[in-house]
C-alpha cells in the first residue's frame, strides 16, 4: 500500500474504498460501510493492512456523515458525502469505535506497517483522535 500522509484517506487502499463507496448507490453505502467494519472484526489473525486502511477510511466517513464536516483536509477526502449521506445510528458508531480499537492494538497489521516509521506516533495520534471524535458523538 502506498501511503503519503497519516490521515485516514491518504493511502491507496482508502482511496480505492472511497471510490467503491462513491460508485455504490446511496441506499447501499450503509451496508458497504458496515461490511468493511465487520471484515476487521471477523478477520482474527487474517487481518491485513488493506482491511485496516479501508476500515479507517470507513470510520472517518462515518464521522463526516455525523458532523457534516470533513475529517481530513486530504484532497482524497470524500467530497461527495453530506451530513446524513449514510444513516449513522448508534450501533454503527459503536462498531466503528470497536473496529478502531482492533486496529490500534499493538501488533496489528496497521501498527506493524507504521512500526519504526518516522511518522509512527503521528499516525497513531491521528487514529486515536478519530476514535475519540467518534466517542464524543455518542449520546
Amino acid at each position: 500500500m502506498a501511503t503519503w500522509q497519516v490521515g485516514p484517506f491518504d493511502n491507496d487502499d482508502a482511496v480505492e474504498w472511497l471510490s467503491t463507496l462513491e460508485m455504490t448507490q446511496p441506499d447501499g453505502r450503509l451496508k458497504l460501510t458496515t461490511d468493511t467494519f465487520r471484515a476487521v472484526a471477523l478477520a482474527g489473525t487474517g487481518l491485513t493492512a488493506t482491511d485496516t486502511a479501508r476500515a479507517i477510511a470507513a470510520a472517518a466517513t462515518v464521522l463526516q456523515c455525523l458532523t457534516g464536516a470533513p475529517v481530513s483536509n486530504s484532497p482524497y477526502a470524500p467530497q461527495f458525502l453530506a451530513q446524513g449521506s449514510i444513516h449513522v445510528a448508534e450501533p454503527l458508531r459503536e462498531l466503528a469505535i470497536r473496529t478502531l480499537d482492533v486496529i490500534l492494538v499493538d501488533g496489528s497489521p496497521w501498527r506493524q506497517q507504521w512500526a519504526n516509521h518516522v511518522e509512527e506516533e503521528d499516525a497513531i495520534v491521528a487514529i486515536q483522535k478519530l476514535r475519540n471524535d467518534l466517542i464524543k458523538r455518542l449520546p
